[in-house]
């Protein structure tokens, strides 16, 4: 495929938050999990927009998020209602891709953020650093923030990649990996980001790892 985003813009992406799981692993609602002050779905949002970007944020349950940003933000909701929109799958559930076929079929913009709703330390300096990356690389369809692994829901989507979701939806393809294989994709070198920007939190045990890291960093430990 063509090249990417020449000059990247901030009004030239939206920041998708893909909140449809069922959180099996966790016993509960990964995105209500209360992180710094309110909910890891609010703390996401928050960050998307401190980066600059709107927000969609597809979900299953857009009462209950809706009720729950009311609820958390107050004021700020309304000031902020321009920037964050809540919708469900447009499409059949089918995972993570019918969650980003929604998103392009909303969204205009030339790039998705695409980002899981399990990751506590995604804030907006690592959101930027990713923004600024992809305006330094000539050809990609996919930038894909890669920590000892990829992780396609920490990623940058040009919309040119939009016919291979769109594809992959209709043909029952709903393993990520296998998209990526028919992308330009390109990872993120090491040191760009914060190590714990990709981690997710699945699991109780893995929020207790997170909330023990928030708490070093709060306090300075080492």
């Amino acid at each position: 495929m063509g090249k990417g985003i020449d000059r990247v813009r901030k009004k030239s992406i939206a920041g998708v938050i893909l909140a449809g799981g069922k959180s099996s692993r966790m016993g509960q609602p990964k995105e209500l999990l209360a992180w710094q002050g309110s909910t890891l779905i609010q703390y996401l949002r928050q960050e998307v927009n401190a980066a600059g970007l709107p927000c969609l944020i597809v979900s299953n349950t857009p009462e209950a998020l809706q009720r729950e940003g009311e609820k958390g933000q107050g004021a700020e909701v309304a000031e902020a209602a321009v920037e964050v929109e809540v919708t469900r799958d447009l499409v059949p559930s089918a995972g993570p891709i019918s969650g980003i076929v929604s998103a392009f079929r909303l969204r205009s913009e030339e790039a998705l953020l695409v980002l899981s709703c399990d990751l506590p330390f995604a804030d907006r300096t690592q959101l930027e650093r990713l923004i600024q990356y992809a305006g330094e690389v000539s050809e990609w369809d996919a930038i894909v923030v890669k920590e000892e692994r990829l992780h396609p829901l920490f990623a940058l989507y040009h919309r040119r990649s939009q016919p291979r979701w769109e594809e992959a939806l209709q043909m029952k393809q709903h393993r990520l990996m296998e998209v990526l294989r028919g992308l330009q994709v390109v990872t993120t070198p090491p040191g760009l980001l914060d190590p714990w920007a990709a981690f997710n939190a699945n699991t109780p045990e893995e929020y207790r790892i997170a909330l023990q890291e928030k708490q070093k960093r709060e306090t300075g430990q080492p």
